[in-house]
């Protein structure tokens, strides 16, 4: 059986909060019982080929009979706006809202009745009536108006084949700002009053699309993009063909934007882009590789943004973001393999982002290392291509990459999706060898101890090897500094103290990244229990020479967690030791780069917290919040909260400020506070619902 079209008219109550529609669906092949999935919406009447026929509604589905065959079914239903943050929600205040979609990953069913699966995509035709003052979005652009019966009549084009849970459905009053992207209408839109000044996000977006066609040799394939702020919204971004949306903290750049918010409105304009092709044009057959979309979207988010913006340095933010997380994630009895198995797409909330998105990502990211850049670059031309407005898995991706590669990926990555986990090496000098083995990593002992087939990427001083480590042990001849150049392996590697030692003295050959890998590697091997405390603090402190920002965003998050962990003040002096050592040096050396003004600011909250005087020091120089400078916003609220201790300033904040930023900084900065007395009035201000739902 075949869903070919959903023909979908809609006619929209918007001050009710409600709708009624009528749907046809054209379906070849049709089985002689057919099941719409459905959520809280009422069937009035179905017809199969022009004839009433019976039905049977339930919670999740309503059932109907047919002869078979080619079939057209009409089907009549209402329902009401949800107030949930997915379906057809309502977004916003009582006052002031915008109707928009959230579908993925098996909410189209609350909008409309359909076969929600992925594997069943088909195209839309989309029509709303809506007031006459109000505004439509969906995922093409808009056929024709007309009026009729007092309402607007908004016909859309149609769509390519596509998946339900990609529909966009958007009604409301609307500002956008326009612009042309190769002749295609390119929109940033927001609820009326809400749109940004900034033409940033469509400079980001401009940016990438250009870049993503020139790496997939396939051009953006809709006549029109819009990027939808959305006013309450449960995602940070969704992928909708032809009409991504996001938070609005997230579009809303101005002066209160902060240098951390211009990279992470990069990083998630250019993840939903990524998806145009990865997750859209080619989407999976399953939710078991769900990780297909959004690891090559992660992935390829940050590869965009690192080439569009090489002074970022994007993939130190990679190792901070995705592979920290995914590490931390990963090594817990509870983790769970890539390609989980899913029966039920309403489970899908319950697996890891870290796992999904994280490790996947990083499993991409060493795969293109191993086999090279260009032999990947043409795998995934190949792979797109071939399953173009279609489906593919797992095994598809990797049957692309082995046919051009040469190598043996399929038998590789079938154990990076299928096991839980990752290995980590141990070394040992075996004469003028070194012996490798590799063992599972668990911060905890764990129960079992997988093995890997290991792509390794060996550092010689000169020059980069790769080898496959295929068993438990292995033994590799020469002159070896070390054994995860760039950090583009998804495992860890506990050096022998010669080894280290001899690392320690020539980091000038390795790469940020691979000393980020030493120092991340140095704290998980403390808290498992691989190594004591003093052999951490011992070869900690060779490497506290090293100023690249990744790595003082590393030591400084290290030292500055011990503390807050065991309350010690050991860890204490090392930390404001540290933390205000490498202040000084950014501030004489490296405060005007973007990065390291980043790092600085990080370094800021953190001594904010476990340093009083600092404190007092920035409420004495700035007389309120607003007259920071935005990246060092969070350090004073935190030195606000540390030293006032008093929640009816950040309650004030949070409610009356209207920049979502600065929302954020004051809830952040109010987990500082103390006492009975500010932990109840946060309890009842939470209950007050003045809070924006995200």
């Amino acid at each position: 059986m075949r869903v070919v079209n959903y023909n979908i008219k809609l006619d929209v109550d918007f001050s009710g909060k409600k709708y009624s529609g009528i749907e046809k669906i054209k379906i070849t092949d049709a089985e002689k019982k057919i099941t719409l999935d459905l959520n809280k919406i009422d069937i009035h009447k179905i017809k199969v080929n022009g004839a009433d026929v019976k039905f049977e509604a339930g919670e999740d589905g309503v059932t109907f009979p047919t002869n078979g065959g080619d079939i057209v079914a009409e089907v009549q239903f209402s329902s009401d706006n949800d107030r949930g943050l997915k379906g057809f929600y309502v977004a916003g205040t009582e006052k002031e809202y915008i109707l928009s979609t959230q579908f993925e990953e098996s909410d189209a069913r609350r909008a409309f009745p359909c076969i929600d699966n992925p594997n069943y995509k088909a195209t839309f035709d989309i029509t709303m009536a809506i007031d006459k003052d109000l505004q439509a979005i969906s995922n093409m652009p808009v056929k024709f108006e007309t009026l009729e019966n007092n309402k607007k009549i908004v016909q859309f084009e149609q769509t390519p084949v596509m998946a339900t849970y990609l529909v966009y459905l958007g009604v409301g009053h609307f500002d956008e700002m326009e612009d042309k992207y190769r002749g295609k209408r390119l929109a940033l839109t927001a609820m009326k009053g809400h749109l940004t000044e900034s033409r940033y996000p469509i400079e980001c977006a401009k940016k990438s699309l250009e870049y993503l066609e020139n790496y997939t040799g396939i051009d953006y394939m809709l006549p029109k993009l819009n990027l939808i702020s959305v006013p309450e919204f449960a995602a940070g971004a969704m992928e909708n063909w032809g009409a991504i949306t996001f938070r609005e903290i997230l579009l809303n750049i101005d002066k209160s934007t902060t240098s951390r918010s211009y990279k992470r409105t990069a990083e998630v304009i250019t993840h939903e882009l990524v998806h145009m092709w990865f997750g859209d044009l080619v989407t999976m057959k399953w939710w078991n590789d769900l990780w297909l979309n959004e690891s090559f979207a992660t992935f390829f988010a940050f590869k965009t943004v690192d080439s569009t913006n090489p002074d970022w340095k994007f993939f130190g933010d990679f190792l901070l973001d995705q592979t920290d997380g995914a590490y931390t994630m990963d090594a817990l009895k509870n983790s769970h393999p890539i390609n989980a198995d899913v029966t039920d797409p309403r489970s899908i909330s319950q697996l890891s982002y870290e796992i999904r998105y994280g490790k996947g990502s990083n499993v991409l990211r060493m795969i293109e290392a191993y086999v090279g850049k260009d032999v990947f670059m043409k795998a995934m031309r190949n792979y797109l291509k071939e399953f173009s407005y279609s489906n593919a898995s797992g095994s598809d991706l990797w049957n692309s990459i082995e046919k051009e590669s040469g190598m043996g990926i399929s038998a590789i990555m079938e154990q990076w999706i299928s096991q839980k986990g990752y290995p980590y090496l141990d070394t040992a000098k075996d004469g003028d060898s070194l012996k490798i083995s590799q063992k599972q990593f668990y911060f905890l002992e764990g129960d079992k101890n997988s093995t890997w087939k290991i792509p390794l990427f060996i550092n010689r001083f000169s020059s980069e090897e790769k080898l496959l480590m295929e068993g438990n042990e292995m033994k590799v001849d020469g002159d070896i500094l070390s054994l995860n150049f760039n950090h583009n392996g998804f495992y860890r590697v506990l050096y022998d103290d010669s080894m280290f030692e001899n690392i320690s003295r020539n980091l000038s050959q390795i790469t940020a990244e691979e000393k980020w890998g030493l120092a991340n590697d140095l704290y998980a091997f403390l808290l498992s229990g691989k190594i004591n405390m003093t052999t951490y603090v011992r070869r900690l402190e060779k490497l506290y020479g090293i100023n690249e920002n990744i790595v003082i965003d590393e030591i400084s998050k290290e030292l500055f967690n011990l503390y807050t962990i065991t309350d010690n003040n050991y860890f204490k002096d090392l930390a404001n030791f540290y933390i205000k050592d490498k202040m000084e040096y950014v501030e004489a050396n490296r405060k005007d780069d973007f990065n390291f003004k980043i790092t600085l600011s990080g370094l800021y909250t953190k001594l904010a917290y476990i340093n009083n005087d600092f404190c007092k020091s920035l409420l004495k120089k700035y007389s309120s919040y607003e007259n920071v400078d935005p990246d060092f916003r969070l350090a004073y609220l935190v030195a606000e909260a540390k030293i006032n201790q008093d929640f009816s300033y950040f309650a004030d904040i949070i409610t009356n400020t209207k920049n979502d930023e600065d929302k954020t900084k004051a809830i952040t900065a109010s987990g500082a506070l103390e006492g009975d007395k500010n932990h109840s009035a946060i309890m009842e201000f939470v209950k007050s619902g003045k809070a924006k739902k995200q």
